[in-house]
C-alpha cells in the first residue's frame, strides 16, 4: 500500500498538533486526587462488593458465612 506524500504530511501535521496540545508531564509535582473522585471510587467499590455478595449468596450460605433471611434452602436460590 502506497501512502501519498500529501496524505502523510497531513497525518504528521495532525499528530504534531495533538502532541503540542497535551501538556508535558511534571513528575516532580505531587498529584492530588479530587474529593469527588475519591467519593466515586468508594461508592463503586461498595457497589461491586454488594454485587459480588449477591452473585455468590448460595455459596456463602452453604459455607455458613451468610445467614438466609428466608426459610428456602440455599440450593434453590441460585440457578
Amino acid at each position: 500500500m502506497h501512502i501519498r506524500p500529501r496524505t502523510y504530511l497531513h497525518f504528521l501535521s495532525r499528530r504534531r498538533s495533538l502532541r503540542d496540545s497535551i501538556p508535558p508531564q511534571n513528575r516532580d509535582a505531587p498529584a492530588e486526587a479530587s474529593p469527588f473522585l475519591i467519593y466515586v471510587v468508594t461508592v463503586l467499590a461498595f457497589l461491586l462488593a454488594i454485587l459480588e455478595l449477591d452473585a455468590h449468596r448460595a455459596e456463602l450460605e452453604a459455607l455458613g458465612l451468610l445467614r438466609s433471611a428466608c426459610s428456602i434452602p440455599a440450593n434453590f436460590l441460585s440457578p
